[in-house]
């Protein structure tokens, strides 16, 4: 099996394609209805069984929170197949709590760390940057993980690229949509475009808002925006692992 090719971070090899998870933990971005079943219906070991056949198709990255619900599920899918898996982490909750969700990371393969998106949206700004943001990204790299933020909005995008912020990674959704890119789609796409820093795209199906049968070509449209090195993909079973699986890895030359 060809191997999914890889982004450097910092020496870090970063899967260009990842698995999403919002699908799987009860942030369907749809209604409070289907966030409740996904919760209940989810266990880890429901998760991991997802997980598990990613990692048959040679996918074995994942993007998503500290949340015990994941960490558990990346544990089970480890053991289970063998396999270690990368996790690319986000902060979550409270901002009060991140070195603490560092110490729960350890134990998993979590090299690169970001700032969670509603954080880095939501900010306090004063004087054109972020107050108080360099010591969130201190904590990640005095724990030894590599910073990297994560937002959805492309003016917070620039401040942090532009601003000489200790980042190596940045993760925003880009879809054909344009959904949850504020202020609008150019925006991030021209931030985006601009940044030196490898770009995960997130939510590049718009959270399930695609052309029906159309999956091969909003997959395409994302990895052909400039500034695009990878992107991650949301999976709510094993037979939507493999049907967007086959779509990326073609997309990928690695088919």
């Amino acid at each position: 099996m060809n191997r999914i090719p890889v982004i450097d971070v910092e020496g870090v090899k970063v899967p260009k394609l990842l698995i999403g998870i919002n699908s799987l933990l009860g942030w369907s971005h749809t209604s409070l209805g289907r966030d409740r079943w996904i919760r209940r219906y989810f266990t880890a070991r429901r998760v991991a069984k997802v997980f598990e056949r990613c990692i048959g198709l040679g996918v074995h990255g994942v993007l998503g929170p500290v949340w015990p619900r994941l960490l558990k599920a990346i544990r089970i899918a480890e053991k289970e197949t063998g396999q270690r898996m990368i996790f690319v982490s986000t902060t979550f909750g409270d901002p009060k709590d991140t070195e603490k969700q560092l110490e729960e990371l350890k134990g998993l393969y979590s090299p690169v760390c970001c700032i969670h998106g509603g954080w880095t949206d939501n900010w306090p700004v004063q004087n054109g940057r972020l107050a108080g943001f360099e010591e969130q990204l201190q904590m990640i790299r005095e724990a030894g993980l590599v910073p990297g933020v994560a937002c959805h909005d492309g003016d917070r995008l620039r401040i942090v690229d532009e601003g000489g912020y200790d980042v190596s990674v940045f993760a925003t959704p880009v879809n054909k949509l344009g959904f949850y890119m504020s202020p609008n789609q150019r925006s991030i796409l021209d931030a985006v475009s601009r940044t030196q820093k490898p770009v995960i795209a997130i939510k590049p199906l718009a959270g399930g808002r695609f052309d029906e049968g159309k999956i091969s070509e909003w997959l395409e449209w994302v990895f052909g925006q400039k500034g695009v090195s990878g992107l991650c993909v949301g999976f709510m079973s094993r037979e939507e692992a493999e049907e967007d699986i086959s779509y990326a890895k073609e997309l990928l030359g690695t088919s």
